[in-house]
This record gives structure tokens, sequence and C-alpha cells, in this order.
């Protein structure tokens, strides 16, 4: 190729056409793009998938200012555009994709479970000087009630040990072969109570307690395929063989039809009233021409003593029900407290800093993988060792004295993520994904 120059280089610079005409704004602040580029690199780093063009616009502007020393005037434009700013994240090789890594903790903060989560905390607050509590101090003591009637907090969940336990050998047909699966194995499922009260921290009948019991309550002597520890309610299954139950509502509206003879899920409908006084409405007729038939929601708000108004229809007289205590979907197990005159609450949704048997699954399953072999039966009596361990060590007072702090630093208006670095040590951050085990230095808050 050949090149044709005339003039000297001023008259070539000033014809306006190629060339480098003048400075980028990175070639006069170097130092705001390398300061650009090290906070662009952790903001996408992280695991909640905040970051925006515009946090990078306004960081820019920031250190514009900061560097240069000039005041920004009200309505002035960032230095650099939000445009600009996606155009500089490609050019240094960022991509802006799909977010498949989102945490596990990015509904901590949403509505529904701030609500709920306000609600929970609003209750002990309220009722914290009825419950036995723990002091603060190097050591850890019992502080007992200062209200009446004394109350007892119990903790309660069940959780999963699985063992790497395989069969040395198998049968295989052609070239039809399995990948590993860490999920392989066996699995065994516990369910367990903290109680705190300075008789825990298990809930355990003594021997003469036990027998009043089972001279009431005759089916606690019978066997069952749950395995429960003696004289206590810790029970366990083995996960594929036994038996489970879960804890879902007992019913809803949405199966329930609106006439005669229409869909009905259940024979009787139970709940407590605004006095405390169980009460039991059937759901099919026992006698006269529609014996055998389902009642309806129609017929059923007569027993209820509901007015109707005429004419209405089915999602109508759902949203009127709704509102009535035989159908505020009580689970099986909050049916069982209000028999038993025990409050049932559930802790906030992705909240299990606010269950203190958590601390209970996570020490376990440390002193478990420490010493196990990967054998079932290992497994089985080293779960049996940890809780032996976990008792002797006073670990549950220090995770009762836990959950009290975090119930007052929430209500103090800290998030999810404060909460999991005041209590959980300055290790914990917001992107950790899985539960962390229990040690002594994550349990010493002092």
């Amino acid at each position: 190729a050949k090149v044709f120059s005339k003039g000297d280089y001023e008259e070539f610079s000033n014809d306006l056409r190629g060339g480098k005409q003048t400075d980028s704004f990175y070639d006069t602040f170097p130092e705001i793009e390398a300061d650009a580029k090290a906070f662009v690199v952790q903001a996408c780093s992280q695991k909640s998938g905040e970051f925006k063009a515009l946090d990078l616009a306004q960081f820019i502007d920031e250190k514009y200012y900061e560097l240069t020393g000039i005041k920004k005037q009200i309505g002035d434009d960032f230095i650099r555009s939000e445009r600009s700013c996606r155009l500089d994240l490609r050019r240094w090789g960022a991509k802006f994709e799909a977010n498949s890594q989102r945490p596990y903790f990015e509904g901590h903060e949403s509505d529904d479970v701030v609500k709920h989560r306000n609600e929970f905390i609003d209750y002990f607050l309220a009722h914290k000087d009825y419950y036995y509590t723990i002091t603060d101090g190097e050591i850890p003591m019992w502080k007992i009630p200062i209200q009446n009637p004394h109350k007892i907090l119990i903790f309660h969940d069940e959780s999963t040990f699985k063992s790497g336990e395989v069969s040395p050998k198998r049968w295989f047909f052609e070239e039809n072969t399995l990948f590993f699966s860490k999920d392989r194995g066996r699995s065994h499922m516990i369910s367990d109570f903290l109680v705190q009260h300075p008789s825990g921290p298990f809930f355990e009948l003594s021997e003469n307690e036990w027998k009043e019991a089972t001279a009431k309550y005759i089916t606690l002597s019978v066997d069952s395929d749950v395995s429960y520890i003696d004289r206590t309610a810790t029970a366990s299954i083995n996960m594929g063989t036994d038996a489970y139950f879960d804890n879902d509502t007992s019913y809803s509206l949405q199966e329930f039809g609106k006439n005669i003879g229409t869909r009905c899920c259940i024979e009787q409908i139970e709940y407590v009233d605004g006095n405390g006084v169980q009460k039991v409405i059937d759901c099919y007729f026992k006698g006269e021409e529609n014996k055998g038939k389902s009642k309806g929601l129609v017929e059923l708000c007569e027993d209820l003593g509901v007015q109707l108004p005429a004419k209405l229809k089915l999602d109508d007289i759902r949203d009127i029900l709704s509102t009535h205590r035989a159908f505020q979907n009580a689970t099986k197990l909050e049916m069982l407290g209000i028999k038993y005159k025990i409050k049932i609450m559930y802790c906030p949704k992705y909240h299990c800093e606010l269950n203190a048997i958590e601390g209970l699954w996570s020490n376990q399953k440390a002193f478990v993988r420490s010493r196990t072999d990967q054998s079932f039966d290992k497994m089985i009596k080293l779960i049996s060792e940890s809780r032996i361990n976990f008792a002797e060590r006073k670990i549950a007072l220090k995770l009762f004295r836990r959950f009290w702090r975090a119930i007052v630093a929430y209500s103090q208006g800290q998030t999810y993520a404060d909460v999991l670095k005041l209590f959980f040590s300055q290790l914990s951050k917001t992107t950790i994904q899985s539960h962390r085990k229990i040690t002594n230095t994550n349990i010493d808050e002092d």
C-alpha cells in the first residue's frame, strides 16, 4: 500500500480525519481506571447479582470528584455515563449473562419473610420474662423467669445423616454403568427436641414420669416403625425403608366444592373457637335424603353460623370463609398443640439461626464426620456418642443465648447478613451457601 502525506503533523491532526484526537478519560485519570477495575472484580465476585453498570458510574463519579477536589453541583450528570460504563465492563472482560448461581439467602429480606420474622421477634420480646434464659459472661448460667406462669421454650427439627456405605460389588449390564453420586449410601433421619430449661438439653422423662406416661398413654410403649431413644421424644428412621410422616396442613378451602355432593377431602373439620373450645363439624350428611353425600361449602357455612349473601360464586364463599377459624390452614402439629394447650410457632423461612437445634445438627455432624469410616453402623454409633458430647460440653447454653441475642439484633434493625456476621464470627460472609459447623470459636461470642 502507498501512503500519501502532505504537510506536517499539525496540519494532519487539524484535518480531523483518523488518528487519535484527544486523550480518553482513562488516559487522563489512569488511577481511576485501576480502582474501577478492582471495584468491578469485587462486585462481580459476589453471589447476590445486585451489581449494575449504574453502580460503576456512581463509583467513578465519586472517585473523580474526590481526586480533582471539584465540588459537584446539583443536577450535574455522571462524569462517565452509565452507557459508557457498560462499554468499559465489556472492554475489561466482563459478561452480562443469566445468573445461575443465585445464593440461598436472597429471600431472607423479602417482604413476606421480613413480616413473619417481625411477628416472630415481637412475640418473643414481649414474652421474654416468662422464659428461662441464659446470662451473659464467660460462663453461661440459667436465669429463672421473673413473670408467671413460667414457660419453657422447646426447639424442634429433623435432620438427615448420610453414610458413604456402598456395596463393594454390583451387577452391571453391558455398558450401562451409572455415574457415582455423592448422595448414594444409606441415610438416617433424626427428629429431636432441645429444651431451654435446666433439666435439658434434651427432652427426657425420669423413670417415674415414664411409668406415669405409659400408664395414661398405652401406645407409648407399643413398638412401631419409628425408633425412639428410651424415655425421650427423640425419634429416628432409616430413609427409604421406614415410614415418614409429614406436617402438611389437614385441609384447605381449595379442596371443597360449593354444593351438595361436590368434592370434599375430609370427613370432619376440627378447630378451636375464640373461647378455646374444640369444635367438630361433619362434612358429610349422616341421614335423610342426602345421607353419605358431602355438604359443600354452602351447607358448611350454615353449620358454622356464617351468613352468606344470595347468589355468591365459589371464590367469594372461599374469601368469606378464609378468615374463619375452621379454615385457618392449621398444620397437623398446630392442631395437636392446640389440643394440649401448647403454642406452636414456626421459625421464619430461611432463618435457621433462629432455631437453636440447628446448632445441635452442626455439632453432631462435625463430630460424626471427623471420626467416621463411612460405614452405616459406625455412623449410627457416632450419632449416639455425639449427643453425649453435645450435652457434656454444654453447647446448648451458648446456642440458647445466641438465639435471644439474634432476636434483639433483629429488633434493632439488623439484617440477616448483619446477624450472620455478629454471632457466627467474622469469618461468616453473606456469600456462604452451606451450613457451617459449630466449634468453640464460632459459638463463643464473648
